[in-house]
């Protein structure tokens, strides 16, 4: 089943292996939350043998989770609507991560800004580089807005 984020996370998946930072797994989902209102997601994994990042700082690696909300669970706490970029740290071989916490590049971020973001995190630095949006974010996003309402009505009936 082909997801409407699959091309953008696609995107950024190469951008990051041409950066030589290539993921050694990836994945999209339109994930379930609290067995009501879904929401779409992709989880990259970047690791010491895979990646090339610091063995030392990150002897498990990270992940970057991107996520788009159809904003409705917003009055129970839960995220706005819209896309959010986050990292964690892994914790160990098993996939467990520690606390999430915002990525710089936001939302449709290019790929390019994604790396930027990424290599930003591993080195310990500032964003430097203006934020930009991928180039079909406007397309994303009315696919992503089709989708959210299609699963609304969905937990509606």
């Amino acid at each position: 089943m082909t997801l409407p984020h699959d091309q953008y996370i696609t995107a950024v998946t190469d951008a990051l292996t041409a950066a030589g930072l290539e993921p050694a797994e990836g994945w999209t989902s339109d994930a379930e939350t609290r067995g009501i209102y879904c929401y779409l997601n992709a989880v990259i994994t970047l690791d010491p043998d895979t990646s090339g990042i610091d063995p030392q700082r990150w002897p498990h690696g990270l992940i970057l989770i991107w996520e788009w909300h159809t904003g409705i669970e917003a009055a129970d706490g839960e995220p706005e609507r819209g896309p959010s970029w986050e990292w964690a740290q892994l914790v160990d071989s098993h996939g467990q991560c520690g606390e999430r916490d915002a990525l710089t590049a936001v939302g449709y971020a290019s790929p390019t800004y994604v790396v930027e973001s990424v290599r930003a995190l591993l080195e310990h630095r500032n964003q430097s580089t203006p934020a930009e949006q991928w180039a079909r974010a406007e397309e994303l996003d009315a696919t992503c807005d089709a989708w959210g309402a299609a699963e609304v009505r969905k937990a509606g009936e």
